[in-house]
């Protein structure tokens, strides 16, 4: 294990090392985006000779998170909030890569980002180039899939959890009182009222209005480019869930089906957003409660179907 770190070591940036436990071990770092940004990634490595089967882990909400943050999505942590997940994750012979990408430029460089992170492992002779998956939620959702559609067949397989913003037209400028947004509920056009408002003006911060703002929008519009996705692509998906409804996801894995991709999908009934990483208090922000036994079966439901989604990808 020692020499297979020393290999690790040699192709980052900066580094510290700790322990996991006798059967993993841990790394911090930072790799360089395309043009040079420094990205956090903290790496969970399994006992053995490898290269390993690699999972990238790639969170929601905004970017420019530290690395404890990030951390959590690698490796089973004391600092909250603790994923069952990403537990799960650490008890196969799979390699965890939990990857950040910068704040502040939705719709832009954080895609550069993941991509960053995506060849990292590729070209990292203790990783194996040909099982690399991704697996993100929400915010991080949306980015793997634009890392799909932007990487061919790099990713192995692709799992996304509730992801954010499929249709950016739809879902920044859609009407209301039209499908798919008049088929959402009252909270979740609340929330994205709130949200919408929030992204069009940083948006416009940048200079994205009018022409300019439209054609970024086409260009990262996941449903719109639904057909360019080679990897085969697990869907997490929750009728109950008010930041990312179903109703909003369909659309494009109905695009991908179209297109001829390889398409599966988990859709629950009670769960709310983030389900998928089973944290506590995860998507709950607007109608705090306690996880009923029907959420917390949901939540294992989406465990097993991510487990042998990515035990089905490292096998082909």
């Amino acid at each position: 294990m020692k020499a297979l770190i020393g290999i690790v070591l040699a192709t980052i940036v900066s580094a510290s090392v700790a322990n996991a436990g006798p059967e993993r071990t841990v790394t911090e770092f930072t790799i360089p985006s395309s043009d040079q940004t420094p990205l956090k990634a903290v790496l969970s490595l399994p006992s053995g000779p490898g290269p390993f089967p690699t999972v990238i882990t790639v969170h929601g909400g905004r970017g420019g998170r530290d690395f404890d943050f990030i951390r959590t999505l690698a490796t089973p942590s004391e600092r909250e909030p603790k994923s069952p997940t990403v537990d799960m994750l650490n008890e196969t012979g799979w390699a965890i890569l939990s990857i950040g990408f910068r704040d502040g430029a939705i719709l832009g460089a954080e895609e550069d980002d993941v991509i960053a992170a995506l060849r990292f492992a590729r070209s990292n002779p203790a990783l194996d180039p040909r099982r690399v998956a991704l697996l993100g939620g929400s915010h991080g959702g949306n980015l793997v899939l634009r890392t799909a559609i932007r990487t061919g067949d790099e990713a192995s397989c692709v799992a996304a959890g509730a992801p954010w913003m499929t249709n950016p037209k739809v879902y920044l400028q859609g009407d209301f009182s039209k499908p798919p947004l008049s088929e959402v509920g009252a909270e979740t056009v609340r929330f994205m009222t709130m949200t919408r408002q929030a992204v069009l003006s940083g948006l416009a911060r940048r200079g994205l209005v009018g022409a300019e703002l439209d054609q970024v929008i086409a260009a990262r519009s996941i449903e719109q480019n639904a057909g360019k996705i080679m990897a085969p692509t697990l869907f997490l998906i929750s009728e109950a869930d008010v930041q990312v409804p179903a109703r909003l996801v369909e659309p494009t894995i109905e695009a991908m089906r179209a297109a001829g991709r390889k398409v599966e999908v988990l859709k629950v009934k009670e769960s709310a957003h983030g389900f998928y990483w089973g944290r506590p208090g995860d998507g709950l922000r607007v109608t705090p409660a306690v996880k009923t036994p029907a959420q917390l079966a949901e939540e294992e439901m989406a465990r097993t179907a991510i487990r042998n989604f990515l035990t089905r990808c490292f096998s082909s």
